[in-house]
């Protein structure tokens, strides 16, 4: 059944990424990349369609439980990285940035919103699936770090579906539970050769999108040792890139150097 599930994924992908593009393109709704070329954003709206039919036949007949906060999770996150695609002002950067607007000239940027929106469905799926408080705030923090994290990362073409590719295959060897991350997986795999050409961005929509779809996993399934020390880890990355670029950080260490030029075009 998922296999089944995974290629319906796989094959609307494919099938969507071309007129979503150009209905992007025609819409305005592009952004300069790092070689200063104009290319969609927010086309990570292609794995959200692409996904979603599968979601909900997997949560109608494998999981009914879990995949009505799957679906409101995914697609909230989805949905307010769109906006922030589409609206938002991106000359401010950082979580630092947006808040700095909102607390000392009390003014909202799309960015922020996003991040309370996501702030708010994370403390809620948390406190849903923790037994204590300590462990509702650490599954909290997990969540919305790494949500954030793959945002910070989609600045290269493939640097994110590359990290997306090798989390998830490590959860769902790990925990058959996650079998929910096949099916995005496969819809990632689809859109990749086109994210590895340059040809479009995922943008918030479709970075935040993976991301809510990793931590998910992670607060689902992780002993709470290695929470915690994934939690540490983030924090510092997180303080990291608020004063340096994590792009100049690859490019010094050969290896990682190595993997994030890997099949791009």
């Amino acid at each position: 059944m998922m296999l089944i599930l995974s290629l319906l994924a796989f094959m609307l992908t494919k099938i969507l990424i071309p007129p979503l593009a150009q209905l992007l393109a025609s819409g305005g709704a592009l952004r300069k990349n790092f070689q200063d070329r104009e290319i969609p954003v927010a086309m990570g709206l292609v794995i959200g369609f692409g996904v979603l039919p599968s979601i909900l036949i997997y949560g109608s007949f494998l999981n009914k439980i879990f995949a009505p906060q799957l679906l409101i999770l995914l697609f909230t996150t989805l949905l307010v990285g769109l906006i922030d695609d589409l609206l938002g002002n991106h000359d401010v950067k950082g979580l630092k940035g947006h808040f700095s607007l909102l607390f000392k000239k009390k003014r909202l940027t799309s960015g922020a919103l996003k991040a309370i929106i996501i702030s708010l469905i994370s403390l809620y799926f948390s406190f849903l699936v923790s037994d204590s408080y300590f462990v509702w705030i650490l599954n909290y923090f997990i969540l919305v770090f790494i949500t954030n994290l793959f945002n910070l990362l989609d600045v290269r073409p493939g640097r994110t579906i590359k990290v997306y590719f090798l989390l998830g295959l490590i959860l769902v060897l790990a925990y058959p539970f996650n079998n929910y991350l096949l099916i995005i997986l496969s819809s990632v795999l689809a859109y990749s050769s086109w994210d590895l050409k340059g040809k479009g961005m995922l943008g918030d929509t479709g970075s935040n999108f993976l991301g809510m779809s990793i931590g998910i996993s992670l607060v689902l399934n992780l002993s709470l040792t290695i929470k915690f020390i994934l939690f540490l880890a983030l924090i510092y990355l997180h303080w990291y890139t608020e004063r340096n670029s994590l792009t100049k950080l690859i490019e010094r260490v050969y290896f990682l150097r190595l993997i994030d030029n890997l099949g791009r075009r």
